[in-house]
């Protein structure tokens, strides 16, 4: 369990006899990299905080390792924590974050936790160990998750950002706005006559999936269309969870009455959807027309360009990093940040207008 190790590690500590730095920053009140700062001389410090600092440090017995951390600059870094590292989403994101660190000094590691909880606090954990000024994470959200490693977190002071909205967690975040874009993707269809829609849906976890279902809710309701749940099928985040789910509705239902249209939760997984249509002889956008959801650079190469929602999806990363840098080199706290980017629906080759908006 997360909490008996945590708890492990405090008792070796008080053992051995060994402060770390996050034990100075909780007791003088400040972050981490303040205490970094006073003790390297990196950047100014006022001189009220420069005392608290050091009183703690004198309090605790508290002795920077010897071996200073090879890194660039005054020595700062920032780790980054995506969910899937052959995600083009995800690496895309890490990309603007990465490159908008590494112009303001920083050193940038990456990690994957491969949607794993348990992966991804190890990877938080060793990140700590490593004496990183900061963190941005997009959060594994499953069954298995709790909030132990954002406690964790604030526990030790550590600055983090969020890639992703979690209810009723105050932290900075930023994320991407989909319930609107998913019903003017919905909206967009139904406006070029299509009728018989179906939704390749995420995870069930994941609260992008429901804001993705919300949407087209919401763009049935300002049609004469009525919804029903028999619309969303659930697929996954990957090109073989599209592939697989494309694949078993086909096969069960009845081709008078199959989709003309799809959304799907993300990019990769309407790319799995393309390739079922494919082996069951459909064209798109011949017989169904398609809508993915990202903007994945993917989707330049593919031999029918893809309709999609598209998210910057690098300037989400910057933003996050100019967040997270403002966290560690303000000697007081700042405010919250919570930003949220709207996806552009972007119209390409997998979509066209039905010949008539009466098709049933």
């Amino acid at each position: 369990m997360k909490s008996d190790r945590s708890a492990l590690r405090s008792l070796t500590i008080k053992l051995v006899g060994r402060t770390t730095i996050d034990d100075v920053a909780e007791r003088a009140g400040v972050s981490k990299s303040t205490v970094s700062a006073v003790m390297n001389d990196s950047r100014p410090v006022s001189d009220g905080t420069r005392s608290k600092v050091m009183a703690a440090v004198n309090d605790l017995n508290y002795r920077p390792r010897s071996t200073a951390r090879t890194r660039a600059h005054d020595g700062r870094s920032i780790g980054i924590v995506i969910k899937e590292r052959d995600n083009p989403f995800f690496a895309e994101i890490a990309d603007g974050a990465s490159r908008r660190a590494r112009e303001a000094g920083y050193t940038v590691y990456t990690a994957s936790s491969e949607g794993d909880f348990a992966t991804e606090t190890e990877i938080i954990d060793d990140f700590q160990r490593r004496d990183t000024d900061g963190l941005i994470i997009y959060p594994v959200m499953n069954e298995e998750t709790d909030l132990t490693n954002l406690i964790e977190l604030r526990r030790a002071r550590m600055p983090f950002v969020l890639m992703e909205h979690i209810l009723g967690v105050k932290a900075n975040t930023v994320d991407v706005s989909l319930l609107a874009a998913s019903k003017s993707a919905v909206s967009y269809l139904i406006d070029s006559g299509h009728r018989r829609i179906v939704h390749f849906a995420g995870p069930s976890y994941s609260t992008h999936s429901d804001d993705r279902i919300s949407g087209m809710r919401h763009a049935f309701s300002e049609s004469e269309l009525a919804f029903s749940d028999h619309m969303v099928v659930p697929a996954g985040a990957r090109m073989e969870d599209g592939y697989r789910a494309a694949l078993e509705y086909l096969e069960n239902v009845d081709p008078t009455s199959r989709a003309t249209a799809a959304t799907c939760f993300n990019d990769l997984v309407a790319i799995g959807v393309a390739r079922a249509l494919r082996e069951k002889g459909l064209d798109v956008p011949g017989d169904v027309s398609l809508i993915g959801c990202d903007g994945i650079d993917l989707l330049d190469y593919m031999p029918t360009p893809l309709t999609t929602l598209r998210s910057p999806n690098r300037e989400m990363g910057a933003c996050a990093a100019d967040i997270l840098i403002h966290q560690i080199e303000a000697d007081a706290q700042p405010d919250i940040q919570q930003v949220s980017f709207e996806p552009e629906l972007v119209v390409r080759a997998s979509t066209r207008p039905m010949q008539s908006k009466n098709v049933a």
